[in-house]
């Protein structure tokens, strides 16, 4: 999970550099909102499967 986070925030900065150099394709930087937003979302998964692994541990 973090693997893909990490590549989601590389997208995103990838995305960044070129709309900050192409002032003609605003739309880019929806791009970047998505892939931080993606990273968030992976990061928090990764961490909620991480705190709940213990408790699935207890359980079996």
């Amino acid at each position: 999970m973090m693997t893909l986070a990490c590549d989601a925030v590389g997208q995103a900065a990838l995305s960044a550099g070129t709309a900050s150099l192409d002032d003609q394709r605003p739309g880019v930087l929806m791009y970047v909102a998505g892939w931080l937003t993606t990273a968030a979302d992976l990061t928090r998964e990764a961490m909620l499967m991480r705190e709940l692994e213990s408790t699935f541990d207890v359980l079996l």
